[in-house]
């Protein structure tokens, strides 16, 4: 027989399970979250608020506009007046919440539209919404025996009613076309299937990599708390313990050791025993931390300088990078989740007859920038601006003088570009004086004053 292991597998154990560490890793998965969990998560620890809380409070911060085309719809402001009334920003930043923490939740819409809840939404006799609440999935239980089973309806496989249990534990029946329902994260669907239509939850995902920090933060006040390890040699230690009663002898001796070098700083020991004191370096404890905090922010997609309060690192740097990456999530959260439910509450407002809305058959959903530039950005922008035009202009002069170009060519290009004020009282005129092309071209707008006005020259 011959062995092709040798020595270097006899005393290391290489592919081994029973001795190579690096063959015992395998992936395990993560045993879903309970209700209760998340609920005692959310609630006690900090970081893992802020991971809920943060980007749906960020996604409903600065609002939104209703527009057709690039204008603003003339009843905008009225639609803000009827969602500020329901305190939508507030419900809809609590579903948003609810969503990732619980994966999923509803919003309860109380109109009065002459029905019960069990009946559905009567969108031609509704007068108002009295108002908006939101449930989360502990409280909301499917009625089994109710599905749409048309499978050319939009809704085939959802449930037709709800059953939800109130505040004060009573239960209520409602029809599923008075609820707005948040789905959760993705999932396969066999999974939503098992969750009772359910999706995913954030700390599912987050939950070892929250649990890592925490350990990390833990056992660094540990550290902390021994960076100075006393050494006591008592003289018949090991005749002391063996003895009855030797444990609390020694205990007692310790503790009163402890006591004397917090309240004298002096230790008072007999001649046989020996006293030494050592002293633990934290060097690397801070890198160690921060490659936790690094993890968790890698898998939260909020960076660490939004999570953890810290500034950027680095020389030069600025965070915008970071903030770049968070308003992009957000904005996937804007898009994903809250546009599709303001739309449907959007419908059923419009409906209202007491609103007295005519909004148009066609309008879209826009979201205020999520980012407000500084004054000073504001201005080095228009600078540049100026600046572009400026070269822009210089360029179609040089075009003019070498007669490359037609003063009137330049000048009908500039009015479909747009960007510029353009005289049109000169139309027909440029090119038209007996034959000169000298005619003044004037164009007046964003490159401002100090552009002098020259026979033949765009000014």
């Amino acid at each position: 027989m011959i062995r092709q292991d040798g020595y270097l597998n006899a005393v290391l154990g290489h592919g081994s399970r029973r001795f190579d560490p690096f063959a015992s890793y395998v992936f395990k998965n993560s045993r879903p979250m309970s209700w209760a969990e998340c609920d005692t998560l959310f609630t006690y620890n900090g970081i893992a608020a802020k991971v809920i809380e943060a980007p749906a409070n960020e996604a409903v911060k600065e609002g939104f506009e209703l527009k057709d085309g690039q204008e603003v719809i003339d009843q905008n402001d009225d639609v803000q007046s009827i969602l500020e009334d329901l305190k939508a920003k507030s419900v809809f930043s609590e579903a948003l919440s609810w969503d990732r923490l619980y994966g999923g939740c509803v919003i309860l819409m109380l109109a009065d539209d002459g029905f019960t809840l069990e009946d559905p939404l009567n969108l031609k006799g509704i007068k108002k919404i009295e108002q908006l609440l939101v449930y989360d999935p502990q409280d909301i239980s499917v009625v089994d025996t109710y599905y749409y089973t048309d499978p050319r309806d939009p809704r085939y496989g959802e449930p037709q009613w709800y059953t939800i249990t109130g505040y004060n534990g009573g239960s209520f029946l409602v029809h599923e076309s008075r609820i707005i329902k948040f789905e959760g994260g993705v999932v396969s669907n066999r999974i939503r299937k098992g969750r009772n239509g359910w999706g995913g939850k954030v700390f599912d995902r987050i939950a070892n990599d929250l649990m890592r920090f925490d350990s990390s933060l833990s056992l660094g006040l540990m550290a902390l708390s021994r960076m100075s390890q006393g050494i006591l040699k008592l003289e018949g230690l090991t005749n002391t313990l063996s003895a009855d009663g030797g444990e609390e002898m020694v205990q007692k001796r310790l503790h009163l050791i402890d006591m004397g070098r917090h309240l004298m700083n002096t230790i008072a020991i007999d001649g046989t025993d020996d006293y030494d004191q050592k002293n633990i370096t934290l060097s690397g404890v801070k890198e160690i931390i921060q490659e936790f905090e690094q993890a968790l922010s890698t898998v939260t997609d909020i960076p660490v300088t939004i999570l953890f309060g810290r500034s950027p690192a680095g020389q030069n740097a600025t965070g915008e990078a970071d903030f770049e990456s968070y308003y992009n999530m957000v904005s996937r959260i804007q898009q994903r989740k809250l546009k599709p439910k303001l739309t449907r509450l959007l419908e059923v407002i419009s409906s209202c007859s007491d609103y007295g809305l005519n909004l148009p058959a066609e309008y879209t959903i826009e979201f205020k920038p999520l980012w407000n530039a500084s004054e000073k950005e504001v201005a080095e922008t228009e600078k540049l601006k100026a600046e572009a035009r400026a070269s822009e202009a210089n360029a179609m002069n040089t075009l003019v003088q070498m007669q490359a170009l037609d003063a009137s060519e330049v000048r009908n290009t500039l009015k479909e570009n747009g960007g510029y004020e353009i005289d049109d009282s000169l139309d027909g005129q440029v090119g038209n004086d007996e034959g000169n092309t000298e005619t003044d071209l004037e164009i007046s707008g964003s490159l401002g004053a100090g552009v002098q006005q020259v026979p033949g020259q765009i000014r």
